[in-house]
């Protein structure tokens, strides 16, 4: 992939992101964050870390109430996968190897925090970790880790 080969949408609003004043911004790269109304909150290359907030609606509900697992698990993995692109180099790109989450208490409506964090980058591949946060406290919703496996290119899947 050459320099001038456009980025991933996810990997161009992070760069954008890095390179700005740190202002929190709608992360609207793609539809499913459109619609979990996600914003990027923080982001620290050197480190490996990013901070993303989330709103679901009424949509992403079970009958009883509660957020739907698969969505509390796709806030998770959007945490996993932009702490790894902060430390991507252009041209590069990765994709999900292996994802565990727990859920840990009840996801009712309301605004949350993802934070995700690198654990070990290699050539091949990257280990992080989330977890997320009801907006204001301290307890753990749901936690995730995840194995990526990093390539040169943009991924395929």
């Amino acid at each position: 992939m050459s320099p001038s080969t456009p980025l991933d949408p996810d990997q161009a609003l992070i760069r954008e992101f890095l390179a700005g004043d740190g202002a929190p911004r709608p992360f609207d790269a793609n539809p499913l964050a459109r619609s979990l109304g996600t914003r990027l909150l923080a982001a620290d290359a050197a480190a490996g870390t990013v901070t993303l907030g989330f709103e679901p609606g009424p949509q992403f509900l079970q009958g009883n109430g509660c957020v739907q697992g698969g969505i509390v698990a796709a806030m998770l993995d959007f945490a996993l996968a932009l702490s790894v692109l902060t430390r991507l180099e252009a041209g590069h790109s990765h994709s999900t190897a292996s994802f565990s989450v727990n859920l840990l208490r009840p996801t009712r409506i309301g605004r949350y925090v993802a934070q995700g964090r690198i654990q070990r980058m290699g050539s091949r591949l990257a280990f992080a970790d989330a977890s997320l946060f009801l907006e204001g406290a301290e307890e753990r919703v749901a936690t995730a880790t995840g194995v990526m496996s990093l390539r040169q290119g943009r991924s395929r899947s």
